[in-house]
């Protein structure tokens, strides 16, 4: 299980968290480049944690962001397309080779749209069915 920013009420997390559900041990890993991140949406795909907007502690987003679960660290990847409007508390799934983003809010109304991200082409959906998250000891 994999946490990725959040929030205390107070505060607004960049940290990352990982739960081996095997020995029930978290983990966490120091990432190379943090970003703050609370109300945001974390859609597995492959050995990949597509996130999406959210809100830094100043701000909503519309920025995708990509988690490496082998590497645990932020990659860089090319969005082609108009995003979705800054936003956060919306949903997020992946159906075939989409992730497909439903509503949320912007801090002054709710959305009640839907965006598609095509990863057909990226592919990031190969032929991964297992992996180990984080270094191996």
């Amino acid at each position: 299980m994999v946490v990725v920013g959040g929030s205390d009420g107070k505060e607004c997390f960049s940290d990352m968290w990982y739960l081996n559900l095997e020995t029930l041990e978290w983990r966490t890993n120091k990432l190379a480049e943090p970003h703050r991140r609370l109300s945001h949406s974390a859609t597995r795909v492959g050995s990949y944690l597509f996130i999406f907007g959210g809100h830094d502690g100043t701000e909503y987003l519309n920025d995708m962001l990509c988690l490496n679960l082998v590497g645990l660290q932020y990659e860089s990847r090319q969005i082609i397309g108009k995003p979705p409007s800054p936003r956060g508390y919306h949903g997020a799934i992946l159906a075939d080779s989409r992730i497909f983003v439903f509503g949320g809010y912007n801090g002054g109304g709710a959305y009640d749209d839907v965006y598609v991200l095509d990863l057909a082409a990226g592919a990031y959906l190969p032929q991964v069915t297992s992996f180990v998250v984080g270094p191996t000891e």
